[in-house]
Formats: structure tokens, sequence, C-alpha cells
């Protein structure tokens, strides 16, 4: 399984947001951190859509996470995934292959990060409805809602193609 291009980035965000709140282990809330500061994503998308303030939601996590002493850049090498962080990528390609998905993506990511247990961005969502069962049925509704869409919209269409037709006399 592959991960895509945005998964990547967000790894290389949270490397740099465990050094920023003085970590030298990735993990889940370093993680949702990227998400985050990467900005455009399927995640963050999907937490706009479910009414979550991001900026509010990083705020929030970063007070839970941060140490006064930060991680000097030199040291950048020294900054691997955690336990919980490895445990939370492993989780995100579970998903995206239990999805049918190509590769893993930010969206995965997401609802791997919800389910962990004791980290810090699961129960700031968790505390707002938000599970990785919601995300996915969010998804869903607005993939259903957009077939439906473009269902009436073709249909709209194909009828004032017709109508057009008819009045110039072209079909009898």
């Amino acid at each position: 399984m592959k991960i895509s291009k945005e998964f990547d980035a967000i790894i290389g965000f949270a490397r740099e947001e465990a050094m920023r709140t003085g970590s030298f282990s990735i993990e889940a809330d370093h993680l949702f951190l990227g998400i985050l500061r990467h900005t455009a994503n399927s995640a963050v998308d999907t937490l706009h859509s479910l009414g979550v303030d991001t900026a509010g939601c990083k705020a929030e996590i970063d007070a839970q996470v941060f140490h006064e002493q930060g991680i000097p850049y030199g040291a950048e090498d020294s900054i691997r995934l955690g336990r919980e962080g490895g445990n939370t990528v492993s989780m995100a390609i579970a998903e995206a292959m239990a999805e049918g998905a190509g590769e893993a993506g930010a969206i995965h990511l997401l609802k791997a990060i919800c389910k962990q247990e004791n980290c810090h961005s699961s129960e700031y969502l968790r505390k707002r409805g938000i599970s990785s069962k919601n995300i996915g049925k969010e998804k869903q509704a607005t993939q259903k809602c957009d077939t439906e869409m473009n269902k009436k919209n073709l249909a709209l269409l194909l009828s004032t193609i017709n109508l057009n037709i008819n009045k110039n006399n072209i079909v009898s």
C-alpha cells in the first residue's frame, strides 16, 4: 500500500511539530497537528464540514503537548515515530486497505487518530461528537448528495435539450 503525497507531507509536518513541541518521538497528537498545519487536505476539509474550528483546535492541542524546551534543528534526524505514532500510521494504512483505496491519505490518518485511546486529539474530537465512524458517514453522505445532484442536473439538462429540440422542430 502506498501513501499519498499529502500523507507524506503531513508526516514531515508532524516531525516539525514534534520538534517544536519538544518531543523526540512523533505521536498521534503530532500527526494531528501535522494534518492541521498542512491545511489543504481531505482531513481538514472534513473537519471544517463537521464544524471544527481548526485554529482553536490547534491551540488546544498545542497547550496539551507543548514543552518549554524545543528540539534543536540539528537533531531532526533523531526524531522518529513513537509507538503511538507508528500504530496510528499503521491503522491509517489499514483504513485505506479496508476501503479499497489505492493509497492512504489524510482522511485515513484522521480516522486512525480518532481511534486512539490516550491522545489529546482524539479526546478533543470525541468531545465534539467526531469519530472515525461519522467521518466515513459524512464523506459518504457528501458523495451521495453529489451523485443525487449530478442525476438531477443531468435530468434537467436532458429535459432542457428536449424542449429546445421540440421548440426548434428538429424532432417531430
